[in-house]
């Protein structure tokens, strides 16, 4: 596993996690994972179900809130404002952690918060928004 990439004290993003993964992530404080990636993507990655099951094992919260850019709506970002009730250590997860932090992106503008700024931030974590930026700004509030 990737280390995990904070973009905010409680959020965090990685790529694509495995079942073996969670223990070290739960060791390291994690208490919510959230999947933002689509099951059967690529036919070696997880499916959703035996990454919640395991999460459950563990104790740890699981959300799966799938994202593809090409229909990326309201919806996603909500489920995604949803998955963060509370202050727990989150770890949101796809390929490669660039939709989840599209999302991330998104909801803290929908906050107030200052859209090239969180753009910027982002990127300096190493994730290139660019490419996203046709599904991202019809979203932009």
């Amino acid at each position: 596993m990737d280390n995990p990439i904070p973009l905010a004290s409680n959020y965090f993003v990685a790529p694509q996690i495995a079942v073996a993964d969670l223990l070290q992530l739960k060791a390291l404080g994690f208490e919510s994972i959230i999947n933002n990636r689509p099951d059967h993507e690529v036919d070696d990655q997880p499916l959703s179900i035996e990454l919640e099951k395991a999460a459950a094992e563990l104790g740890l919260e699981y959300v799966h809130n799938p994202v593809d850019l090409k229909t990326l709506s309201e919806s996603e970002v909500d489920a995604q404002v949803a998955a963060l009730v509370g202050e727990k250590k989150t770890l949101a997860f796809c390929r490669t952690g660039t939709r989840s932090s599209v999302l991330w992106v998104l909801l803290n503008t929908a906050q107030g918060a200052n859209y090239n700024d969180l753009k910027t931030l982002v990127a300096g974590k190493g994730f290139d928004l660019s490419r996203c930026e046709p599904a991202m700004q019809p979203l932009i509030k």
